[in-house]
């Protein structure tokens, strides 16, 4: 079994899967990575099952030391990856021999990165993941000197040389696909035809719990009777502001729930930073 030595833990990096399901009655979050399109294509593209547990960076990378070999592949946030100081590219496998170093630089577009080793990451698994998560795990993120196993493997084939061409974060239209929440009837039809012409500002107001949008939308709606919601829940508080839940957020809430974001717009906002446009376009046919 090969350990990963976290020599620099960066910003915020953490395990993350596909989250741990089923507890919802308990309170309990699924969790698992913010940009799960990414997190499936650097799974995909390195043969893995789709829910091996990844490393997922944020803001800025980190620095890992790998002691057996074995083949990695980065997918997600754009930035500068070297493997013992030589220049390597995203989105495509590479090999890493007992001993070398990989070393991720600052993100100059996205918000999270995502690591994936051949085999996954083989830490403690709680309640059905490997996710990341305060109260659930040891720890709810990397930090120096933490090891994680990985299985260890020599490879005799070259490695394959083709590459994915990488999505662009930064794309002018930043249109979120959504479904109508359960609330979104109760507003105004005025109020309704702001949400959906209206360019959102990504604000800094932002973690793995939700984003919340700099601009009001005034409405006249009290609270409601607190009810079930998801990652990719728009909440209207009656403020007037928006607050998009992400994969951490609570799994009960008592604002309006105007909004129900596409697991792709999810994936999508969780690499938006702030200052970034967004807006809402309604599912035709809904």
């Amino acid at each position: 079994m090969g350990k990963i030595s976290v020599l620099k833990p960066g910003f915020y990096s953490s395990v993350q899967d596909l989250g741990r399901f089923g507890y919802a009655h308990l309170g309990i979050p699924a969790a698992g990575a913010m940009d799960q399109s990414s997190f499936l294509l650097a799974n995909y593209l390195l043969r893995n099952p789709s829910h091996a547990a990844c490393v997922e960076m944020t803001l800025r990378g980190a620095m890992f030391h790998f002691d057996e070999d074995t083949e990695i592949l980065l997918c997600g946030a754009q930035a500068n990856i070297m493997i013992n100081g030589i220049f390597k590219q995203r989105n495509t496998v590479l090999p890493i021999r007992a001993g070398e170093v990989l070393e991720i630089g600052n993100f100059t577009a996205g918000q999270r990165m995502y690591l994936s080793v051949r085999g996954g990451i083989n830490s403690a698994s709680e309640l059905g993941s490997r996710s990341f998560y305060k109260g659930i795990t040891p720890s709810s993120r990397l930090k120096e000197g933490d090891q994680l196993e990985y299985k260890g493997q020599s490879y005799t084939w070259p490695p394959p040389h083709a590459r994915v061409k990488p999505r662009v974060w930064n794309r002018e239209s930043g249109l979120l696909e959504v479904y109508p929440g359960p609330e979104l009837t109760i507003l105004e039809v005025a109020t309704t035809d702001r949400l959906f012409q209206t360019e959102f500002t990504v604000s800094a107001l932002q973690d793995r719990m939700g984003v919340q949008l700099a601009e009001l939308l005034p409405h006249h709606h009290r609270e409601i009777l607190t009810s079930p919601v998801y990652p990719g829940t728009v909440q209207l508080t009656a403020g007037g502001k928006l607050i998009i839940l992400m994969r951490d957020a609570q799994v009960t809430g008592g604002y309006p729930r105007v909004l129900q974001l596409t697991e792709e717009s999810v994936s999508l906002l969780s690499q938006k930073r702030p200052g970034q446009k967004v807006r809402f376009s309604l599912l035709e046919g809904i």
